[in-house]
């Protein structure tokens, strides 16, 4: 799983995020994503740079990501509104204890404390590809 962050980058820059958005397009990795990430992803993409949306578009099409609606992960709500404080955070940090990906890779500093790490797997981007190539 990945925060909208390293989609963002990953779609626009060079860079780990990139790489790590390479290895989902290489089918080496499975792309999960809830709905309120997704809406959220189209929403700064339309706001930040609209003449790119078809990349984020055809990115979705070729991985064809696992969509988790919402009612999937609501009742973690509650749970992660007590780990974290950014409320715009809160959907996917339900999500992610919801699903318990194997890795959440995100660049977002509140993701990574010792609070959150004790529930899920929180990696950045080049921590991840560290990690990956070292198994």
């Amino acid at each position: 799983m990945v925060d909208s962050n390293i989609l963002f980058s990953g779609l626009l820059f060079k860079g780990k995020p990139f790489k790590v958005l390479e290895l989902i397009r290489k089918r080496k990795l499975k792309l999960i994503i809830p709905i309120d990430q997704l809406n959220e992803i189209y929403e700064v993409f339309a706001k930040e740079v609209s003449d790119k949306t078809s990349l984020l578009d055809s990115f979705l099409l070729l991985v064809k990501p696992r969509i988790i609606m919402d009612e999937e992960y609501s009742r973690f709500i509650a749970e992660a509104s007590e780990l974290i404080d950014d409320r715009k955070d809160i959907p996917i940090l339900a999500c992610t204890l919801a699903v318990k990906p194997t890795y959440f890779i995100t660049g977002d500093k509140d993701f990574h404390i010792e609070k959150i790490k004790e529930k899920i797997r929180v990696a950045t981007p080049g921590d991840f590809l560290i990690e990956i190539k070292a198994s």
